[in-house]
């Protein structure tokens, strides 16, 4: 049967591309040799999509299939990734960087029928009993696992068989599964259907002019796995993807340099050891925009890694969630000319609404315009738009807590809290779940963190509260401590502020922990169990 293509899913896209640009490199990965980097056309990696897209449906994989999927950013992933939304399969994404048990634990709320994954998935499957119902299990990657089905026996028998036309998805069936991180509590699985992943995809194309032509360095694999239906290189460096701030910067410069590299994904941590770490005299001239996500990017990280790029290039910082992304964007342009007073993520992206609602401790059913904030004030970010996921995977009461209807139209609660300027610009005020309740009233995170981060010697710092007691962790920068002397010119920081002028406990603490994903989120809840120890 002859195959159509559509642009109307994420592997129609690619399709397409494929089919008018055969040649054209859609991958370039690195190999065994080291500095080595091989390419995969895009006629190449839609041949092996189809084919292991009648593979996994001759296996029983098909439209509705739950399917974990763990395999890092080698051409494989990017293969069973398109193959699996080509056959209208669930594909569920877990971040292994979560941690073992909380892999388990999401494995087994989703409860795939299908597992993929590369050996060291199989044997963490098998010792750690992920997945025990599962029907099918391939193995992606150079290394054979006994028991289960390789992707190349698959490809092969798809092959023979020929492509197949896709099948409809089920009426309501999500086209994806992602988990959260669970940063701020357990993960959960996030249901992203078919319309969400097409908006977010052309949000992202169409915000930062990506397309054709484009040579994307890809650190993050979610953000990857867009390349290819758009058209772009994406360019996978040696790396470990799920330790970003581990990341050594003279791989990513070579990348970069290597491949032409228009545009990179990046996270804060990773922005940060790229600035801090490139070797001297280093610069890429045609990187001409950055685009990073996951926490708040430091005006001093844009600043020296804009210090790597040429003459006109930006760093751009969209902020959303796993829920719902992209909401909001801002370039480094405007960024770096605004008031060094807090962290503003932007205005909402054409199509988004925003609405900053008075934080309410249970569930709202509908969001109407008494529950608003006043102008100026601190409420919690509120998302209605194309981008919103419906629901969580198998969660019926956090999808009850976190989804509410305005105007009639499906709206996200995100968690986070923040204010509204004269122009629209949104200024994160941190997680409603970090607000310090104090006698004197509420502390918000971020802004009085930001009070105290300007101090020279400090790297980062972090409010917790101990009781009723707010107290400020502080990452002193290398070479220096928090001696007397800085924690008193830190308290007459936070005096000098309104916002901070209740602070007056300090702790040092090494190396503030952060979320297994991007490396920069600060995990307060874990600050805040110190914190009690340390005050005790």
């Amino acid at each position: 049967m002859s195959v159509s293509t559509t642009d109307t899913t994420l592997d129609g896209m690619l399709a397409a591309h494929a089919t008018a640009r055969p040649g054209d490199a859609a991958l370039v990965l690195p190999t065994g040799v080291v500095g080595g980097m091989r390419t995969v056309t895009f006629g190449a990696l839609q041949r092996r999509v189809e084919a292991a897209a009648a593979g996994l449906l001759a296996a029983g994989v098909g439209p509705g299939t739950r399917t974990a999927l763990l395999v890092p950013p080698i051409d494989d992933f990017f293969v069973l990734a398109y193959a699996l939304l080509r056959v209208r399969a669930v594909p569920v994404v877990v971040d292994p960087g979560i941690g073992l048990a909380r892999v388990r634990d999401c494995l087994g709320e989703a409860a795939p029928e299908a597992f993929v994954g590369i050996a060291k998935a199989h044997l963490a499957r098998r010792v750690l009993h992920w997945c025990p119902d599962a029907r099918l299990a391939v193995t992606a990657g150079p290394v054979p696992v006994p028991r289960t089905t390789s992707l190349r026996r698959l490809e092969r028998d798809g092959a023979r068989r020929g492509p197949r036309e896709p099948e409809p998805r089920p009426d309501g069936a999500p086209a994806a599964i992602l988990f959260t991180s669970g940063s701020t509590g357990p993960p959960k699985g996030v249901e992203h259907h078919e319309s969400g992943l097409l908006a977010q995809a052309g949000l992202i194309r169409d915000l930062y002019g990506l397309g054709p032509g484009d040579v994307s360095l890809a650190t993050f694999p979610p953000f990857a796995l867009f390349g290819p239906a758009l058209g772009m290189t994406t360019v996978v460096p040696r790396m470990d993807p799920t330790r970003p701030a581990k990341v050594v910067p003279s791989r990513l410069v070579h990348a970069a340099q290597r491949s032409g590299a228009t545009v990179m994904f990046g996270s804060p941590a990773l922005l940060d050891r790229l600035g801090r770490g490139a070797p001297a005299g280093t610069r890429i001239p045609w990187l001409r925009q950055i685009i990073s996500a996951g926490a708040p990017v430091p005006r001093e990280t844009q600043r020296r890694v804009l210090a790597l790029l040429g003459p006109g290039a930006q760093v751009h910082t969209p902020y959303g969630a796993t829920e719902a992304l992209p909401v909001a964007s801002i370039g480094s342009d405007e960024l770096l000319a605004l008031p060094d007073d807090g962290i503003c993520v932007g205005r909402p992206v054409p199509g988004v609404d925003v609405a900053l609602m008075r934080v309410s401790d249970g569930p709202v059913d509908t969001l109407t315009p008494d529950r608003l904030v006043a102008p100026g004030e601190v409420g919690e970010v509120v998302v209605r738009g194309p981008v919103v996921s419906p629901a969580y995977a198998d969660r019926p009461e956090a999808t009850a807590a976190a989804k509410l209807r305005w105007d009639g139209r499906l709206a996200h609660r995100t968690g986070d809290l923040a204010s509204a300027d004269a122009e629209g610009r949104l200024w994160f005020a941190g997680r409603v779940a970090h607000v310090v309740h104090t006698a004197d009233g509420p502390l918000h995170s971020v802004p009085c963190e930001e009070v105290l981060n300007h101090h020279p010697a400090v790297r980062r710092c972090a409010l917790v509260g101990v009781g009723q007691t707010p107290v400020v962790v502080v990452e002193m920068l290398a070479g220096s401590r928090l001696t007397v002397e800085v924690s008193d010119e830190l308290r007459a920081l936070a005096a000098a502020d309104t916002r901070t002028r209740a602070i007056t406990t300090l702790l040092e603490h090494p190396a503030l922990p952060v979320d297994p994903r991007h490396n920069s989120k600060i995990d307060r809840e874990a600050l805040g169990r110190w914190a009690t120890r340390e005050l005790a």
